[in-house]
Formats: structure tokens, sequence, C-alpha cells
């Protein structure tokens, strides 16, 4: 089985993005694009199309797909725009590799490139494979449905009724998750050029072509920085009750007897622990990253290679690559890119630093360091 995976704009989740591409940002010490690979090669998936627009590409892409061909085992090409096609003007564009130039009947997965959740692919399959429809759209209950498209659908059978895109008036908490299957002959319902989903699926689901699958897991489309880290403590729920030897525990012997660990942590190899740290709940520590006696971390996600210096705290942050902070410093609901230096017993509250900045002095309200 095939699968497209949509990636738009790759800037979203700056200043982190002036570092490396969304897709290549690292979420709970795997990158974004890895977690959904991984998601696709175990619901069946052996064959993948990533649509992106070309200029944006980094020069270690090619290393990067390369590498993860390799280690999955899967075939993953690249379907390159020479100008932006929306939502749905990739998958015309895609088309051949899609159905091997037309010799291809089989439904094949469509993935929004921003979303992670809990991946319930084949559930999905086993509900498409039951109708006779065009499309099946993963949903799930949301709190502000107005922000996304939502979807009135026949709770017996799962035929979509209406599509409504970023309604103004309360139509249904059930938005579309931006997950789908498609059967071939959406392909006839694609012209050439620019195009968008919010057209396509209206008019399928007038058609009575489009159906849905309902969701229960955790799910979050990576909107900005504060959508990052909402989403690290989910993860690390499923991974407590999937994976739970991949997190650390106060009887692990990952960190030292006199480091305690509250709630779900999550250390890469490599990282160093010092003495009498408390670290948790929600926080993912990097690769590489050194942590020296008495750093207390809550709520907070390091990248490779950071180094939190003696009886420093941190909560509620996204840390970037390679920076330091200093000892004793206070570091709360901020962001810092690559290669930020924090100076010893400073304040950053609400502050989000670009790459290779140096803070001397205490940044006490919300604000942007260029």
């Amino acid at each position: 089985m095939k699968a497209v995976i949509l990636i738009g704009a790759l800037d979203i989740l700056r200043p982190l993005t002036l570092s490396l591409p969304q897709p290549l940002i690292e979420f709970c010490n795997k990158t974004l694009l890895l977690h959904q690979l991984e998601a696709l090669k175990a619901a069946g998936v052996n064959d993948v199309i990533l649509c992106v627009n070309e200029k944006n590409l980094p020069k270690s892409w090619n290393e990067v797909i390369a590498q993860y061909e390799a280690e999955l085992g899967m075939r993953i090409q690249c379907s390159m725009e020479t100008s932006p096609l929306g939502t749905a003007g990739p998958l015309k564009l895609a088309q051949g590799l899609i159905t091997n130039d037309g010799s291809s009947a089989e439904p094949f997965f469509v993935l929004n490139g921003d979303v992670l959740c809990s991946f319930p692919l084949r559930d999905m399959i086993h509900v498409h494979t039951k109708h006779h429809g065009v499309g099946t759209i993963m949903t799930t209950r949301n709190a502000q449905p107005s922000r996304y498209g939502v979807v009135v659908g026949d709770e017996k059978t799962g035929k979509i009724q209406h599509f409504v895109n970023r309604p103004e008036t309360h139509v249904s908490d059930l938005i579309n998750a931006g997950l789908y299957i498609f059967n071939p002959a959406l392909f006839s319902r694609l012209a050439d050029g620019k195009a968008s989903m919010n057209a396509v699926l209206p008019a399928l689901a007038a058609e009575d072509l489009l159906y849905h699958f309902e969701s229960h897991g955790y799910w979050v489309k990576m909107t900005d920085v504060r959508t990052f880290l909402s989403a690290v403590g989910p993860q690390l729920e499923m991974m407590r009750l999937l994976e739970p030897h991949k997190l650390v525990s106060n009887q692990s012997g990952a960190v030292p007897a006199s480091t305690e660990i509250v709630g779900n942590v999550l250390i890469a190899q490599g990282a160093i622990v010092g003495e009498d740290c408390k670290l948790g709940p929600d926080v993912v520590i990097g690769p590489n990253c050194v942590l020296e006696d008495g750093v207390r971390l809550e709520a907070t996600t390091l990248f490779s290679g950071v180094t939190i210096r003696r009886h420093a705290l941190v909560h509620d942050s996204v840390i970037g690559w390679g920076t330091q902070v200093g000892g004793w410093a206070w570091i709360t609901s901020a962001v810092l890119a690559e290669d930020v230096d924090v100076k010893h017993a400073t304040l950053v509250n609400g502050a989000t630093v670009l790459p290779h900045k140096e803070l001397f002095s205490n940044v006490r309200s919300p604000q942007i360091i260029i």
C-alpha cells in the first residue's frame, strides 16, 4: 500500500525552523517525519510519496530520506512542486507515482505533514474497505471546531452528510483530522494546478462518496511551538502505555539515585544527568545533553547538545540545539532556538530567542529577542 505526505509550509515552528525544516524537527527525540513514516510502516505501507516545494528543501534532505529508507525498508520518493499547489493540487501532480502511471487501483493514504496522533491507520483501512465511497477521512472531537473543517456524518454508516470549512456558527464538534484514505477515482475529480481539499471534500460528500472514521486517541496539528509542547504530554503517556521501557524511572538506573523522576520522562542515549536533579513531568532530553547537579526541568523539551548548568530551572519551554543555560538561571514559558547562551542567574520569562544569541540580562516579560 502507498501513502502520500503533504508537506506544506516548512517554517511554522519558528524560531526552531530557522535551523531545520519542520518535518526534521525532533519531537520526543524523533523527527516529525519519522513519527509518520513509522506509523505508516506499521500499517503495511511500503511506498511513500512526499509532496514538497523544491525551493524549501535543505541540502541534507536527500541524505535524511536515504537514511529513513534504509532504516525502515521503505521506498520514499519526492514529488517536487515548482510553485505551491495547495492541499489537493500536489495529489494530482503525483498521480503517476501514486497509481504507477495508471496501472494500480489500490487505495492510498494521505497525511498532512503537520499532524501527529495515535495513528489508528489499520482501523481506517478496515472502515474504508467496508464502504463503496471514494474517500475516508479520519475525524476527531475538538473543543474549537470553527478552526477546522467540520464534519456532520451518519452515526450508523459513517457517511458524511455535510462538510463545512471553518463554520461561523456551531455545526458539529467533529473535525477533519488531516488523515485520509482515497481510491484512485479521486483523480478524475482533480484538475491540474492549484486546488484545495476544502473544495474537493464537500463535492465528494454531496455525491455520497465520502465517509469518516472517528479516532478517540490523541491528536495535534503543529501550528506553533505551543501546540508542539502541548502534544509532548499525550505522546509520552501513549509511550507509557505501549512502550514503558523507553521512559526513565527512579528504578531504571539511567539517572543517579539522588535524582528524582516525576511522571513521564524521556532521556536519549548519550545524555548525562547530574546528582540531585528533579525531572518531570513531561520532560524530553535529547542526545548528548548535559545536566549538571541540582537542575530542575518540568514540561520541557531539550534538543540535542543542550547544557544546563548547576541549579538552573527550566519550565514549560523548548531549548534548541547546542544552547547553554547558565547556573541558577530561571527559564519559564520560553523558546530558545539553536546555540543560545543564557548567562549565570539570568531570568527568561516568556521570551522567544532567535539562534546564536547571548542573554546577559533578565527578560521579565514575553518578547522576541532578535
